[in-house]
This record gives structure tokens, C-alpha cells and sequence, in this order.
């Protein structure tokens, strides 16, 4: 069974919010939405034999995301003596990340949330949406 802490990190990971409920407008008034309800519902349909799975990809996000903020004073750095700093690790991080996340999301059932927020992954992917 996973934790609530591995559950408040694979809703992080896949772009959902950690919250009860949120906020949103109906007719102009503020209504409660509940956001969570596919995320929440997989949880609870995790196979026991692919909980390993589960926490492999999530160690995966885990180092990846620790990665990109372990090391902000890259950002400043071009080289160093014969050591050059890859100007493309951001991109490439981000490539990583979203592959572990889409393996975690097929896992699970449930797609990354499409209006996750952050920025540094979004050149990573894109998004089907059909257009008629």
C-alpha cells in the first residue's frame, strides 16, 4: 500500500494538486471543485505487485527534480577551467523527467494533469487535443 506521503509526491510528480479542494468560478460566485478524483481513485487500484514499479518511477522524479534544483548555480556557470557546463542539461533533464512521468502516468492509469504549471518540463511533451 502506498503512503500518503508517495501519494502527495505522485500527485506532485504528475502535476495534480496536494489539496482537498479547490477553488473555482461558477456563474461569477467561487464553488468548490474537487480536482483529485482520478488521481485519487488510482491510488486505491495499484496492483500490490506493481507498487514496486509505482516507487521506481518515483525515485526516478524524485532524483531528476533534485537534480534540476540541486544545481541552480549551473545557470551561471558556463565553464570552468577544461569543464564545460552542457547547455542543454535543463532540456535534458526535463526529457528524462517527462519520460519517467509518462511511465509513472500509464502505470497508474491517470495522465499527467495538462495544466500543470511548471515551466521547465513543458518543452518536454506536448499535449493531444483534437481540433474541430
Amino acid at each position: 500500500m502506498l503512503s500518503k506521503e508517495e501519494r502527495a509526491r505522485i500527485r506532485h510528480h504528475l502535476g495534480y494538486l496536494n489539496v482537498s479542494a479547490a477553488a473555482t468560478f461558477q456563474l461569477g460566485v467561487p464553488a468548490a471543485l474537487q480536482t483529485q478524483f482520478m488521481i485519487d481513485n488510482a491510488f486505491d487500484k495499484v496492483l500490490p505487485e506493481a507498487e514496486v514499479m509505482v516507487r521506481e518511477f518515483l525515485c526516478r522524479l524524485n532524483e531528476v527534480e533534485a537534480q534540476v534544483f540541486g544545481n541552480l548555480d549551473l545557470a551561471e556557470i558556463e565553464s570552468t577551467g577544461t569543464i564545460k557546463v552542457d547547455p542543454k542539461r535543463l532540456p535534458k533533464l526535463a526529457q528524462t523527467y517527462k519520460i519517467a512521468q509518462e511511465a509513472l502516468a500509464n502505470l497508474m492509469g491517470v495522465p499527467p494533469n495538462p495544466f500543470d504549471q511548471r515551466s521547465w518540463i513543458a518543452g518536454a511533451g506536448g499535449m493531444n487535443v483534437p481540433v474541430g
